[in-house]
């Protein structure tokens, strides 16, 4: 079986506006399904009031908001009151931040890595600081971008407290053997384990009892979904916590690490991704005895093998170009990496490609992303910063053809 990517496009109204366009800047922020502007439009036009009260419209916005709670919850395989929707992942991992401060001690040490976007990686750095105690870095190959397990091992030991790493870098585009990493951490030392995950969801939501992490996050407005991160922590290590809610909010762990009230009707369209998901699922498969999270599962493989097949013929133009820098795999055998494709234009600046590629109707972009230590530890320039061609399950092959064409032109006219 394979993906219908007809059935697929008809999800995303925005792919209709101009069949001309390509759009390739999705690790920035993806479309939006279909499903989500119906739960959203609903929610605004017709339960727009303070949720929870008993009278028939606020009784209908608390409904959709739980909607969205517990059908996330199942979907992740967690318990509703370890799951916090806040604005978006930088917020969520500055509140998260905040809230570990008080269990730090001297003596204690954290690790984090340079692969990461800056929102896992400043704020526990500065909450490091701002107690004295080590953080210690697990560092990026600097030639590849990768991570290697083994060298985070030799890091940790019994005075290890949190390790912070991604699941995917949102430059080199290859996905972390999460489940494995955090196995081998439990086994050296009692660490808790904190992953972002705004790179690979879009392309896989996980299972994170399966997993076994103690914190996991990411923006659902990368995963066609509304402005909002969803963040999983652990019920076992909420009793290590500050809370961050008003006092009388402390007993509610759903609460406790969110310092304003939730955007109700965001929330609320956060159920029409699952929609989308679940129609997805419908199209394709016949089974409807199997979990939420088992659907995804099944879900996954068809988007892998898609992805795959989009970003092979990609990584192979590049890796055999002598015009640019291919950063992270250069193949897609090991099913490991996502389409997200980031490299280094050797003859011309990551702005001018960028720019001619925007010119022939290709929607991507240069910079370093938010993942500046990376890009800087890689010896590419910070100013400029890389291209990043990035694709998810709904971009065809036919985009793929007008990328590799735009790219062929880029790269050959020096003007």
């Amino acid at each position: 079986m394979q993906l219908d990517i007809d059935f697929v496009r008809s999800q995303f109204s925005q792919l209709n506006d101009d069949s001309d366009f390509v759009f390739c800047s999705n690790a920035g922020g993806s479309y939006v399904s279909n499903q989500v502007q119906t739960v959203m439009e609903h929610y605004n036009r017709h339960t727009r009031v303070q949720p929870y009260e008993k009278y028939k419209t606020s009784n209908e916005a608390g409904q959709a908001m739980d909607r969205a709670i517990n059908g996330w919850a199942q979907a992740l395989n967690i318990d509703s009151s370890e799951l916090t929707i806040g604005p978006s992942t930088s917020l969520n991992t500055y509140v998260m931040a905040n809230a570990i401060g008080s269990s730090l001690n001297k003596g204690d040490e954290i690790i984090v890595t340079n692969q990461d976007h800056e929102a896992n990686n400043g704020v526990w750095r500065r909450k490091a600081e701002e107690h004295g105690i080590t953080c210690k870095e697990w560092c990026a190959d600097p030639v590849s971008g990768l991570l290697d397990p083994q060298s985070l091992y030799e890091l940790v030991n019994e005075h290890t407290k949190w390790v912070f790493f991604t699941h995917c870098s949102n430059i080199v585009g290859t996905s972390n053997p999460v489940q494995t990493i955090t196995s081998e951490i439990k086994k050296r030392s009692n660490a808790r384990v904190f992953v972002d995950a705004v790179a690979y969801a879009p392309h896989h939501i996980s299972d994170l009892k399966a997993l076994n992490v103690d914190g996991y996050v990411f923006s659902l407005y990368k995963v066609f979904g509304p402005h909002q991160s969803l963040m999983y922590i652990k019920k076992e290590v909420y009793n290590e916590l500050t809370p961050q809610c008003h006092y009388f909010n402390h007993y509610y762990s759903e609460k406790l690490l969110n310092p304003a009230g939730p955007q109700h009707a965001q929330v609320a369209s956060c159920a029409g991704v699952l929609d989308y998901f679940h129609d997805l699922y419908n199209h394709h498969f016949n089974d409807q005895s199997l979990s939420s999270a088992q659907k995804m599962a099944e879900i996954h493989t068809l988007i892998a093998q898609h992805e795959d097949r989009l970003g092979a013929p990609i990584l192979d133009y590049l890796s055999n170009s002598k015009k640019i820098r291919l950063l992270g795999k250069t193949h897609t055998l090991d099913r490991d990496r996502a389409p997200t494709i980031a490299f280094v234009p050797t003859g011309q600046s990551s702005l001018q490609v960028a720019t001619k590629m925007q010119n022939q109707g290709i929607g991507t972009e240069s910079g370093d992303f938010y993942a500046l230590r990376l890009v800087t530890d890689l010896g590419i320039n910070p100013d400029d910063g890389v291209v990043r061609i990035s694709l998810v399950h709904y971009s065809s092959h036919q985009d793929v053809e007008k990328i590799l064409l735009a790219l062929d032109n880029a790269l050959t006219d020096h003007s």
